[in-house]
């Protein structure tokens, strides 16, 4: 608890007083735990939106190479998200209960542990925000992905067409259509 101290006022429950004692210091161990994972995620997911920016630098650039690269590294990132979530996923079911969302876990804490409600929040606002922004930059690199296909498509066609041989065309005097580019001058001086 970061050195913090924690006063627990305990009326008499009979026998069950160090069980009381017990579960709320499990309480306040469960939620620091969960909130060291968050932090975790939260720095991965920044990484994660850090990496779909370089993305998108290197889509515009049309820089292939370093696309695979950052694409490798985001795969890893990802990876490593996920065996976090399974971490935060454990530690949540040891409060007992089925807890679906930030929203519920926040709402936990204010019951059990009302001085990490706050954190948790913070914590739910900063990853609604950058998963909002890796959803914008995650759609912005497809459609630069779908524009850069489209624009070598028709560079292809073009290539295609320049040099692909030409069927016998006559024009209305009877003349056949050659298939020749003539160079201008200044590419013939050249």
């Amino acid at each position: 608890m970061n050195g913090a101290k924690v006063t627990v006022t305990v009326t008499n429950y009979g026998d069950n007083t160090a069980d009381v004692v017990a579960a709320l210091a499990h309480g306040y161990t469960v939620f620091k735990n969960i909130i060291n994972i968050l932090d975790k995620e939260i720095k991965l997911y920044t990484e994660m939106r850090n990496l779909y920016t370089e993305k998108r630098e290197i889509l515009v650039k049309n820089n292939i190479l370093e696309l695979s690269q950052v694409d490798a590294k985001i795969i890893e990132n990802y990876e490593t998200i996920k065996k976090i979530d399974v971490q935060r996923i454990e530690e949540i079911k040891t409060l007992g209960d089925d807890i679906p969302n930030m929203s519920e876990l926040i709402s936990r804490a204010k019951e059990l542990c009302p001085k990490y409600s706050l954190k948790l929040l913070e914590q739910q606002e900063a990853l609604n925000s950058i998963s909002s922004a890796i959803s914008l930059l995650n759609l912005t690199n497809m459609k630069l992905i779908k524009h850069g296909m489209i624009l070598t498509d028709k560079k292809l066609n073009i290539i295609i067409e320049a040099c692909a041989p030409k069927g016998n065309s006559y024009t209305e005097n009877g003349k056949e259509e050659t298939n020749t580019l003539e160079m201008s001058t200044i590419v013939r001086d050249a």
